[in-house]
């Protein structure tokens, strides 16, 4: 995600706050997401239906969530939909985020956002591009702390072998979002060579 938009995201606690939750069920999984009025504070992705929003409370400690009513539903599922679109096409409006972290976390989300769709960097290339070559350890862990699943794409950072590394949201499902991103990539690749203009002799 790599629009100026995207890497300022509000900055905002969440004690105290009531959170409108909604699920919906997709192609990566269950999602499970909780918003103010104005940003989304958590997106977690699961294997099964969570109808009493007992996952998306421990993302979201501090605040109380509530059923979303039925328009807060509708965008809730839009912007659902539009973090899987976002995957690969990110021309699409950033959403907006309310983010809770400390300063390295945010910095560390920063940077993950930069990792272009279809590619992968390691802990330890994010380390340095964020000029803290020693803190391999910290980024991985500010990684496990990030609660906006596929919006701050941590799945794209790997381990230095090519090994998956850990993913909060189960590793199964870190490999096939990485598919998903690297199929749509070679499509868009292959359909903008095939449309190239022909040249005449």
């Amino acid at each position: 995600m790599v629009s100026k938009a995207d890497l300022t995201p509000h900055t905002a606690s969440a004690t105290g706050a009531v959170l409108a939750w909604t699920e919906l069920e997709t192609e990566l999984g269950w999602a499970s997401i909780a918003t103010s009025r104005s940003a989304i504070c958590a997106l977690i992705l699961s294997d099964h239906s969570d109808p009493q929003g007992t996952k998306l409370s421990q993302a979201v400690q501090g605040a109380a969530l509530k059923p979303a009513g039925a328009a807060r539903a509708r965008q809730n599922q839009q912007w659902i939909r539009t973090a899987i679109a976002r995957l690969v096409d990110e021309t699409l409006e950033p959403l907006p985020l309310a983010v809770v972290g400390s300063p390295f976390d945010l910095e560390t989300w920063r940077h993950i956002q930069l990792i272009p769709p279809g590619e992968t960097r390691s802990y330890q290339q994010l380390a340095q591009a964020m000029n803290r070559s020693s803190a391999v350890r910290a980024v991985a862990s500010a990684c496990g702390r990030n609660r906006h699943a596929l919006l701050i794409p941590c799945h794209r950072v790997v381990r230095s072998d090519g090994g998956l590394g850990g993913y909060r949201w189960q590793l199964e499902r870190k490999a096939r979002i990485l598919t998903y991103e690297r199929d749509a990539a070679l499509a868009q690749r292959t359909n903008a060579r095939q449309n190239l203009p022909i040249k005449k002799p």
